[in-house]
């Protein structure tokens, strides 16, 4: 078991961790071996208990005990001691003490300042060098004699010291093993998360898509590998939709920047010329507004995304927010013969930020222009339901496929047939990040060929108000 243990195991956290096992181990050893001695102690005096009764009892009888209430002195028999050390009766003022032969005359003085109603088991007699450990019974009789009776309990209160000894050193001893015991339960205790990171250690190292088993490790692991699973999923999504951001972005960065090189190079071949070097720097400027425009969108996603957009939220009419943008999009309409119509059933007031609510319905109207058909239409409603304004874009064009509609809301996504009109793939993934960040939510239903029909749904009362 402690050959398991690696250099990791002995780190300055895991015996912090260790600390507290090792500690409850070492306690309940302690405990243990109290409860034992106490054990022991009790059974060695219960013995000790029952020799010197019997030892008295056996004496008694061969000394006739029922004369004895005429007086103590009819106890002095010839009969020795029977293994006790001193027996003393006490009748009235009477008191007789016969002492053992092999008792040393320095024991007397100890025996006799022995309180006569005095009893227990290892009682210490006598002081310095004259002290005894006896265990002592009194028996009671009717005509108001005591008898006290003692024998020598040295040798086995002897015997209980040594076993204490050994016992205490055995439990100081058994931390040198309860020490590697509690940092072994340590990394049993961890070897789940072990297990993980030397599976996600692999999958990193050898680049693998796999994932940690979700069955058969428990109901805590299984619920805890399901959760990293996910975890593992959504960094695989968030590095393919980044991979893909920066394609697109490396696609729809390369041709304003080659545009704007082109124009700067155009400029400086005209060194003399005011006119085409005016024309030139206007250009160079269109360019770089165009990118400007881009990565200021894309950081407006982002302060969306993460929840640190702010709203600037005043009290607006959606009649009214979507008739100006309306009537800024009248030429574009115009140009590609699509007939726009707004539809109010009522005037519904919502709190918003007006700028970037403004944006968003530019934004699904010029996608409804731009990608409907010559001589089509596109239907504008405002309705209420319940607690929210119900706003609908809807057209008759070109369509989205059912594979796409899924992607559309993705950060700088372009769908195959979107690639022929100029964008940058950013508008409706800021358009569902600004409805987020006011609480609203947007969704899409699409036939292709046939139209769309988007949806929005804002919250009459704002979570911000």
């Amino acid at each position: 078991m402690f050959l398991s243990l690696s250099r990791e195991d002995f780190s300055r956290s895991r015996f912090r961790k260790a600390l507290l096992p090792f500690l409850l181990l070492w306690l309940g050893t302690a405990l243990l071996a109290f409860v034992y001695l106490q054990a022991v102690r009790t059974q060695l005096q219960a013995i000790e208990r029952n020799e010197t009764a019997k030892l008295l009892t056996s004496y008694l009888a061969i000394n006739h005990p029922a004369n004895i209430h005429p007086g103590p002195q009819h106890l002095l028999g010839s009969s020795p001691l029977q293994g006790l050390l001193f027996i003393r009766v006490v009748h009235g003022r009477d008191h007789i003490i016969v002492v053992n032969e092999q008792a040393e005359r320095s024991t007397f003085r100890g025996l006799v300042d022995l309180p006569p109603e005095k009893e227990g088991v290892w009682v210490a007699a006598g002081s310095g060098e004259e002290e005894m450990v006896l265990s002592i019974i009194t028996r009671k009789y009717p005509n108001n004699t005591l008898i006290q009776a003692a024998k020598d309990g040295s040798e086995w209160y002897e015997l209980y010291r040594r076993l204490v000894h050994q016992v205490v050193w055995m439990v100081v001893g058994s931390a040198l093993i309860l020490w590697p015991l509690a940092l072994y339960f340590v990394r049993l205790s961890l070897s789940s998360l072990l297990f993980t990171r030397k599976k996600i250690a692999e999958l990193a190292r050898m680049q693998k898509s796999g994932l940690l088993p979700e069955d058969g490790n428990g109901p805590e692991l299984d619920s805890f590998y399901k959760q990293i699973n996910r975890l593992i999923r959504q960094n695989h999504h968030l590095v393919s939709e980044m991979q893909d951001s920066l394609d697109n972005v490396a696609h729809d960065l390369r041709t304003p920047m080659t545009r704007l090189r082109s124009v700067a190079e155009y400029g400086l071949q005209a060194e003399d010329d005011t006119e085409r070097l005016r024309e030139a720097l206007s250009d160079c400027l269109e360019e770089s507004e165009r990118v400007l425009a881009m990565l200021k969108i894309m950081m407006s996603v982002a302060e969306a995304e993460s929840g640190t957009m702010r709203l600037e939220l005043v009290e607006s009419e959606i009649g009214e927010t979507l008739a100006e943008i309306i009537t800024l999009y009248e030429y574009v309409a115009e140009e590609k013969v699509v007939e726009v119509r707004l539809e109010t059933e009522c005037q519904v007031y919502v709190r918003l930020d007006r700028t970037r609510i403004s944006q968003v319905w530019a934004n699904l109207l010029d996608n409804a222009i731009k990608y409907g058909k010559e001589g089509g239409w596109v239907q504008i409603s405002v309705a209420v339901d319940g607690l929210y304004c119900v706003v609908t874009f809807e057209d008759n064009g070109m369509g989205i496929s059912d594979s796409e509609q899924g992607r559309i809301w993705d950060r700088l996504y372009r769908g195959d047939r979107s690639r022929s009109q100029k964008g940058l793939g950013l508008g409706l993934n800021y358009v569902r990040a600004v409805l987020e960040a006011h609480g609203a939510t947007t969704s899409v239903d699409s036939v292709l060929h046939e139209g769309s029909r988007f949806e929005v749904r804002l919250p009459l009362n704002h979570p911000d108000t």
